[in-house]
């Protein structure tokens, strides 16, 4: 169900225990914790937290830790315990060789994170840069709103609503975040959009209908992700009788105004022969717009056009191009290929160093590959190794962390547009 963005997420633990009571408790004291979690967010960040309560509707948390490490630093083998019927609570996670500990205690409101004390009331959501070094940096990054929905993951939806703490996670300006941008659009007509969805998830078939008809009444206002979420009622058949030719209809409404997942489903429709005849030329201009906005999949099917000659004549090249473009983002069928192109000298100069440091970037995305696709890894692993020596295997580690840099800069920049 391709109705937002999704990027590549493993998961390491999420765990959130629900405690069967709750009492007032003195103004001085804390909350009482009855879980804790913790979550991959991409190679060089991850997550951890303490919970409060949580059921199927709403999970709340007592703090968030974000860690920031040198590449790779969490593809290791995690082994995550935590406790929380004592005082104080604990969470005790050890990454390969990298120590992450945190404390809380409930008496007193204070957490403890890699040995620094802070009171609660001050900051909830704290930042540790250097997590795999010498000496971690803990930064306090104030007081935020902790309440999730049932099925959210907590550090996730933070970034994504979260413009000064996505700034100071990722870096970057909290000016650049979406929620700090002004759209000009009506706020009713976004509300129709957010209660549509909301309804559309429920997967019941009368809630459905009405999520839908709030999509149309706002894409027939002209507002991009309604017309392309009613493109998806359509297609799916949810809510609406299935049409795939209105689908596209409403896709290309909201393709045109640069909406790149309208974009990406056109291209895919043109291409298959979905609800139009198949029209490759048209398939890779549609693509090509989504691949612009920097979409992965898009990128990767420009990259496959190229290299069979679909719509184009082929050029082993400009494939390369696309597929590393894509691998960049994040996409790991890219990746193997631009590790086979640059093996077998395909649209690319020949390089068993490069080729074998994507294979080590994928070989630390062991965990999320079926047993099959990671033995096709495997087995280019043990090719390409094998035709390098020692010191050229050692080599190629610098580069597999400046792709691991990228990649993660990147996912960690579309957190704030899932």
């Amino acid at each position: 169900m391709r109705l937002f963005p999704i990027g590549r997420i493993t998961i390491l633990a999420l765990i959130c225990c629900v405690a069967p009571w709750a009492f007032a408790q003195p103004a001085e004291m804390g909350i009482r914790p009855n879980g804790a979690g913790a979550f991959p967010l991409s190679f060089t960040h991850a997550s951890a937290w303490f919970g409060h309560s949580a059921n199927e509707r709403e999970k709340i948390l007592i703090v968030l830790f974000f860690f920031q490490g040198s590449p790779g630093w969490l593809s290791q083998k995690t082994d995550f315990k935590w406790r929380v019927n004592g005082s104080p609570a604990s969470i005790d996670m050890v990454v390969g060789k990298v120590p992450v500990r945190a404390k809380y205690w409930p008496e007193t409101d204070e957490v403890e994170i890699e040995g620094s004390k802070y009171k609660r009331s001050s900051s909830n959501v704290f930042l540790v840069t250097g997590i795999d070094g010498a000496k971690p940096t803990v930064m306090p990054l104030g007081i935020h709103d902790l309440t999730f929905k049932g099925d959210d993951i907590p550090p996730v939806i933070l970034l994504k609503r979260d413009a000064d703490v996505w700034g100071a996670v990722t870096g970057h300006s909290p000016s650049d975040h979406p929620t700090r941008q002004k759209s000009g659009v009506p706020e009713e007509i976004v509300a129709w959009d957010k209660e549509g969805l909301r309804l559309l998830l429920t997967e019941k078939a009368e809630e459905e209908r009405k999520g839908c008809e709030l999509f149309r009444r706002a894409a027939l206002k002209g507002y991009a992700p309604s017309q392309y979420r009613l493109g998806y009622c359509y297609q799916s058949g949810q809510g609406e009788e299935q049409s795939f030719s209105v689908a596209n209809e409403w896709y290309e409404k909201a393709a045109l105004q640069g909406f790149v997942d309208a974009q990406y489903k056109l291209g895919h429709s043109y291409r298959t022969g979905r609800g139009v005849q198949i029209d490759l030329p048209a398939a890779l201009r549609w693509y090509k717009k989504a691949a612009d906005a920097g979409d992965s999949d898009a990128l990767q099917n420009v990259g496959w056009m190229y290299a069979t000659g679909q719509g184009v004549k082929a050029e082993p090249q400009e494939a390369y191009g696309s597929f590393l473009q894509a691998a960049q983002r994040g996409n790991v069928g890219a990746q193997l290929e631009v590790a086979r192109r640059l093996k077998d000298g395909d649209g690319v100069g020949k390089d068993l160093i490069l080729s074998y440091s994507w294979l080590l970037v994928l070989q630390t995305q062991q965990a999320s590959f079926q047993p099959d696709d990671w033995a096709q890894v495997q087995a280019m692993l043990t090719a390409v190794g094998g035709q390098i020596d020692s010191g050229a295997r050692h080599e190629s580690q610098e580069p597999s962390h400046k792709w691991m840099t990228v990649i993660a800069a990147n996912e960690m920049d579309a957190y704030s547009k899932q």
